[in-house]
């Protein structure tokens, strides 16, 4: 499947989020024989500004801006000092100075949506010696000084390229062509047998002679000529970003833009020549433009419309500056079109900081669909418990997917109309006889594509709350959207609110049960739009006093039996070795006397087993004064007197137990005497770790809600409970 823009398909209460990435200029710049040439760049009129700030931080809803201690930008001085002031750059020949346009006015900046643009008419030197057309300047740089510094050597082939220029950071791919004189490695074909020649020579399959293999050379010298000599090429973006984001932008625009538009032009260069074609004609449309004295945007709207190329590139900007996916056709041949975008996450992990850039509108949650069951993170797989839920009307995802015609088209058209919000992809692969990994595979694809996320089943008995993150800023045109979408439901606003009230089960809002399936529409158009959010339950097992003093009690009574069963051996031991020594000593004569060695070591052995019995006897005496332990119906309200010290204790990861804590287990455990609860506390007790939620057990096991929170209740009084999203 080929992938278009879903821009068009996303829903009213969709938004992209956050997703400037301070993208200001994309530029093409070539390296052919007559030196370095820059081609073209898009928009036309290239900001000057300072990085982009974002004016929400965090969860608040205020719009006014976070002063920054580092932000000294001022508008009047930096027009005055930097280089937008173009009467003060300087020229070898002279100083610059604005050319006055027909009125007889100097030409003036003009600001709109917060960008500084110049005037289309030509930049002229006080001498009148030469003229400065406007798309010979690309910011506060001239382009024949950018087109030295953005054509890098061949070192940097196909490797990433960072130039900080003051306020901009351009990132390219710089591709040179190869030493053999093509642009992509030719893949290697079998030799074929050689056959001989009546000369004795051998010739390759088709007969082909020295001085033929030298025509083709010659043939292939002279397109070179034609094609102008072209060595490398370059597409520029300059980003404006702060400081602090500078590292994660660059990463993300390379890995995921910069790089893969550089590698498909390569493709239609070594095709077709497809680049220097299109350089061909931009550059000679420029030139004739500084001859007829044309202003930039008659250029720039000509070369447009004759150009796919610089189309492409506006395409690639429009799109990914809004943080869209940019859909681009090359005019090439063959053809080659192209999808590109930067991810954005269809989730929200945790709520941003207060210095953080805020996402409102996002969906908030800590179930992440794409951790396993055993809590490894596979970005190209999603768990199989969760379920699929479209960005958009299901009709118009299909009929997009069908007009598209891709490899893939069948195949997401059966997992669109299969995948519903309300079942697993389990519940799906094991209903319809479907492949899960297939399943899961073409899940990813959709959601990587924006076209639908990965959520926990939608499902009545589960509670439903308004998010944290909800972009109250949209909340008018949101009800608008939703009252035409939901027509007799209550008013977005009103529903909302019944929500925050008091969180309970999600179908205690139902009018009657022939609501359901309006009221589970609706609630995946809240999610979908970030409104709402699941209200997860995680536990922990908590030791009470009781268990802990019983536990301990057994771990003493255990300590005190296996030292007396030592004591006991090493006093056998020790008279064992006393008569050894007496018949050795009979051996050496009987009237000989211990060697002084032997006496000490007798007496060494005789203390140590008399201090093993002392200690032996004084804590049998200290455990037999302590009260032993009664197991009561409910710990939690044991309030005896040798219990007032201890405090409960909790169990963080019962994946990691020490010796300790699984004494505490296990103490806890012998409680339940029903063998199906006991049986249940050890299959759900790696649950208990916070993380996991009580609500996934039901998908996770296989098993029906009721029964699981049946056996759940049995354990209340030893868990402690967390609610959040």
């Amino acid at each position: 499947m080929t992938n278009q823009s879903t821009a068009q398909m996303l829903p009213a209460n969709f938004s992209p989020h956050n997703t400037h990435h301070g993208l200001s200029c994309i530029a093409l710049v070539i390296r052919a024989k007559d030196g370095p040439r820059f081609v073209f760049h898009y928009p036309p009129h290239f900001p000057h500004l300072p990085p982009m700030q974002d004016f929400r931080y965090g969860t608040e809803l205020d719009d006014e801006k976070i002063p920054d201690d580092g932000d000294d930008y001022d508008d009047d001085s930096d027009l005055e000092d930097g280089g937008i002031q173009v009467q003060q750059a300087q020229h070898a020949t002279g100083e610059l100075k604005l050319e006055d346009n027909a009125n007889g006015n100097h030409s003036k900046r003009h600001y709109a949506s917060g960008e500084v643009f110049f005037d289309d008419n030509p930049i002229t030197f006080d001498d009148g010696s030469e003229t400065l057309f406007q798309w010979e300047r690309m910011g506060e740089f001239e382009t024949t000084d950018l087109e030295s510094i953005l054509t890098p050597s061949r070192a940097f082939n196909k490797k990433k390229f960072v130039l900080d220029l003051g306020p901009l950071i351009c990132v390219s791919y710089p591709i040179h062509i190869r030493e053999d004189g093509t642009w992509k490695k030719k893949s290697k074909k079998k030799n074929k047998k050689k056959k001989s020649a009546g000369n004795g020579e051998s010739l390759e399959q088709g007969g082909k002679k020295p001085d033929d293999n030298a025509k083709e050379k010659t043939a292939e010298s002279d397109d070179e000529d034609d094609r102008g000599g072209m060595t490398m090429f370059n597409i520029v973006f300059c980003l404006n970003v702060s400081p602090e984001e500078q590292d994660e932008i660059v990463d993300q625009m390379y890995e995921h833009v910069i790089k893969k538009f550089n590698k498909a032009l390569c493709h239609a260069q070594a095709s077709s020549d497809y680049i220097w074609k299109e350089s061909e004609l931009m550059l000679s449309m420029k030139e004739k433009a500084r001859e007829q004295k044309r202003p930039i945007s008659w250029l720039w709207s000509n070369i447009l419309v004759k150009s796919s190329l610089a189309r492409a590139t506006r395409d690639v900007f429009d799109a990914i500056s809004t943080g869209q996916i940019a859909t681009i056709d090359f005019d090439s041949t063959p053809p080659l079109d192209l999808q590109l975008q930067i991810p954005i996450p269809s989730f929200l992990y945790g709520l941003p900081s207060p210095v953080e850039k805020s996402m409102p509108g996002l969906l908030v949650t800590t179930a992440d669909p794409f951790l396993t069951d055993e809590r490894e993170y596979d970005i190209d797989s999603v768990n199989k418990h969760f379920a699929l839920l479209l960005l958009g009307d299901e009709d118009d995802i299909m009929a997009l997917v069908q007009s598209d015609d891709g490899k893939l088209a069948a195949a997401l058209l059966e997992c669109i109309r299969l995948c519903k919000p309300t079942v697993s992809f389990s519940q799906v692969a094991q209903a319809n006889g479907v492949e899960i990994d297939g399943l899961l595979m073409l899940a990813a694809h959709l959601i990587y594509w924006r076209k639908a996320i990965a959520i926990p089943p939608l499902h009545p008995r589960e509670t439903y709350i308004v998010s944290p993150n909800a972009d109250n800023h949209k909340l008018a045109d949101a009800g608008k959207a939703w009252s035409k979408k939901f027509p007799y439901s209550p008013r977005l606003p009103n529903f909302l609110a019944h929500l925050a009230a008091a969180p309970r089960p999600y179908k205690t809002f139902f009018p009657s049960k022939a609501h359901r399936e309006s009221y589970i529409a609706m609630l995946g158009w809240l999610i979908r739009g970030g409104w709402v959010t699941q209200l997860y339950t995680f536990a922990w097992v908590l030791v009470w006093p009781e268990i802990i003093y019983e536990a301990e009690y057994q771990m003493k009574s255990d300590a005190i039996a296996k030292r007396a069963n030592q004591g006991t051996s090493k006093t056998a031991s020790s008279i064992s070795a006393g008569e050894s020594g007496s018949e050795n000593d009979k051996d050496q004569g009987s009237g000989a006397p211990l060697a002084a060695e032997q006496v000490a070591e007798h007496a060494r052995l005789d203390r140590l087993a008399v201090k093993e019995v002392e200690d032996y006897l004084s804590e049998a005496a200290e455990l037999a004064k302590k009260p032993k332990p009664v197991a009561t119906a409910s710990p939690s309200f044991n309030l005896a007197e040798h219990l007032k010290e201890i405090q409960p204790y909790v169990i963080k990861d019962p994946h990691k137990l020490s010796h300790v804590e699984s004494m505490y287990v296990a103490t806890l455990a012998k409680r339940f005497t029903e063998p199906k609860v006991h049986d249940a506390f050890d299959k759900y007790l790696k649950y208990f770790n916070g993380h996991e939620s009580l609500e996934m057990i039901p998908a996770r096991e296989g098993l029906k809600r009721k029964e699981i929170w049946a056996l759940l209740m049995n354990f209340s009084e030893h868990l402690t409970l967390n609610k959040h999203w």
